[in-house]
């Protein structure tokens, strides 16, 4: 019984370090990313530079890292609809977007 409880507390406690691994971002950087995923779900190609441009990030490695409600941003724009913008992120990740939209 006692051997039990301490697996229990101890895989308790493993859970909760393993959930607190939130790497600290910056408030600016994390508002010009969400900025981004706003863009993309416009479905506009200017928002979409404009705010990759202000964000002051590549846009490959923006296409290759930002993660907009639990998908990548190509993914994000084709649950929304945005074909415009999935395009163009398309491209930057050198990812065939009618084949991704056909899986869909």
């Amino acid at each position: 019984m006692r051997n039990t409880i301490i697996a229990s507390i101890l895989a308790v406690s493993g859970f909760c370090a393993g959930s607190a691994n939130a790497e600290y971002m910056d408030p600016a950087l994390e508002n010009k990313l969400v900025k981004i995923c706003h863009a993309i779900k416009s479905d506009s190609r200017v928002k979409l530079y404009m705010a990759i441009k202000n964000s002051g990030l590549r846009a490959s490695n923006v296409a290759k890292g930002l993660v907009c409600n639990g998908y990548d941003p190509v993914t994000f724009a084709a649950l929304n609809n945005a074909n415009n913008t999935g395009l163009v992120m398309a491209k930057r990740l050198n990812v065939d977007y009618q084949e991704l939209l056909a899986k869909l």
